[in-house]
């Protein structure tokens, strides 16, 4: 059985972030064994996505606001995005594995993941508006960055439904979800109109607390509910689980394995422009 993987959660100042849309726990620094999120602090933040992503602006073309070819009007979305009332944008990091010897790891921004279409009194949430530098793409990152934001949604948001939506066009999208181990629910029609006018047909998939433990679908939708003790009982009890974490963990483990390695400026703790 893959033990469950190391996180580390850490409440930063209100001083240290923007966004204020997940109640007492806005602001929360999430770290996994490569991974680490940081809450978006829009002044300090917007200009190092910023130099990220400005020579690769096909990143955005299945966003609804769809590319973004001036500072101006990248600051400007990331300003919306920072301001709406069910949105929550952190900063990706990726670092090198943790040495032996304890050295400090050097960790180098390389994208941002969000929680969008927030409903804290339904506990339902959404992995989305996710894009990283292409030197990180067919690695561990998009798999480890989501599993650390899924962590955080079933572990301290107690959520019970999380979801995942995209362009009917954007097959690497659809590809993810289900990699990911999300459930398909149907395609929306004309869900939406993208800022080129055209209209997009939506497909949403889903995961539940109850595909993430690997247990039988409960009904009792009262807050409550220890999902870290109740993941170690399981390890201590040394039941195998058959849930979407310890299936997503263990890809990873895979992933790191046998998948693209990561670039030598990452390496060297460089930056990616």
């Amino acid at each position: 059985m893959t033990r469950t993987t190391a996180i580390k959660y850490t409440q930063l100042p209100a001083s240290e972030y923007s966004q204020q849309t997940l109640g007492d726990n806005s602001g929360t620094r999430i770290e996994t064994d490569q991974i680490l999120l940081v809450p978006i602090l829009l002044e300090r933040d917007a200009p190092l996505l910023w130099n990220v992503y400005k020579n690769h602006p096909g990143l955005f073309d299945h966003m609804p606001h769809g590319p973004m070819l001036s500072y101006k009007a990248f600051y400007e979305m990331q300003a919306r995005l920072c301001a709406s009332n069910d949105f929550s944008n952190w900063a990706c990091y990726v670092s090198e594995p943790p040495k032996d010897g304890g050295e400090q790891k050097q960790w180098v921004l390389c994208g941002s993941i969000c929680l969008l279409d927030i409903v804290l009194p339904f506990r339902r949430f959404e992995v989305g508006s996710i894009w990283f530098h292409p030197a990180v793409h067919g690695t561990f990152v998009m798999l480890e960055a989501t599993y650390a934001l899924l962590r955080f949604s079933f572990e301290r948001l107690q959520a019970g439904r999380v979801q995942w939506k995209t362009h009917h066009r954007n097959i690497a999208s659809q590809k993810a979800a289900v990699k990911l181990g999300f459930d398909l629910d149907g395609l929306h029609r004309k869900q939406m109109i993208h800022a080129d006018g055209t209209w997009r047909n939506t497909y949403y998939y889903s995961m539940t607390d109850d595909d993430w433990l690997g247990r039988e679908e409960t009904t009792d939708g009262r807050r409550g509910l220890d999902v870290v003790a109740a993941s170690r009982a399981m390890e201590q009890a040394g039941v195998a689980s058959q849930g979407r974490q310890n299936r997503l963990e263990e890809l990873i483990v895979k992933r790191k394995k046998e998948g693209k390695p990561l670039q030598d400026s990452i390496v060297r703790a460089g930056c990616l422009e």
